[in-house]
């Protein structure tokens, strides 16, 4: 799949809330729930920790030939194993087995891709059909009416030189994920969005990544 950067912000940085002006950080949850905090169902993926729950996952791989059942080392992530070391499974929802939906967040570098990677899988006819393809990082989940829990994805961009980094509210629609809004903007400094420019903020990084194919 081709990658790339853009070397493009437009003037998002005059309507960030700053560290010093609490008041004015609304989050999401806060506009919807000012009386409530969310709560921290924050994501931390050490894959040189990650282990497997059981043989449900090795064999999910081997069917979406994502990995090589014939490698040996946990060293090539051009030919990777079929382990814990590349890929991290997250259930689709508290009812679907394994076996039959899942999200998969698979290592940056593997099979030479240089992010990290989150895929959305759900079994239909007996076959595993991708619904979503995300080129970042799964970073948050929060519980939703749905059943299907809401995601924060934290997205990479070049600008100018420098690595700024979106993190992105996703919601289960009509059968997949679909895109919200971006809550918080990191340049060195995580920022979050003010709400009054949640809206129009979100359509304008919406379109960087789709630019930067970090949707698919």
């Amino acid at each position: 799949m081709r990658f790339r950067f853009i070397y493009f912000l437009p003037f998002f940085l005059l309507t960030l809330s700053c560290d010093d002006d609490a008041d004015d950080e609304i989050t999401i949850e806060k506009r919807h729930a000012a009386d409530k905090e969310p709560a921290d169902n924050t994501i931390s993926t050490d894959f040189n920790a990650n282990a497997f729950s059981s043989k449900v996952e090795a064999e999910l791989l081997k069917e979406l030939h994502l990995c090589d059942p014939k490698a040996t080392s946990d060293d090539d992530p051009e030919h990777p194993t079929c382990s814990p070391k590349y890929f991290r499974f997250f259930k689709l929802n508290k009812q679907t087995p394994l076996k039959d939906g899942f999200k998969l967040l698979i290592k940056a570098g593997v099979n030479g891709f240089p992010l990290r990677r989150l895929l959305i899988f759900e079994r239909e006819d007996d076959v595993l059909v991708k619904l979503n393809g995300f080129n970042g990082n799964l970073i948050e989940e929060r519980e939703s009416a749905s059943g299907y829990n809401d995601l924060v994805i934290r997205f990479p961009d070049n600008v100018q030189g420098n690595i700024t980094y979106y993190n992105c509210l996703f919601r289960w629609k009509d059968g997949k994920y679909d895109y919200v809004n971006c809550e918080v903007i990191d340049e060195d400094v995580p920022r979050k969005v003010r709400a009054e420019f949640i809206d129009s903020m979100g359509v304008e990084i919406k379109k960087i990544l789709d630019r930067n194919d970090m949707i698919f």
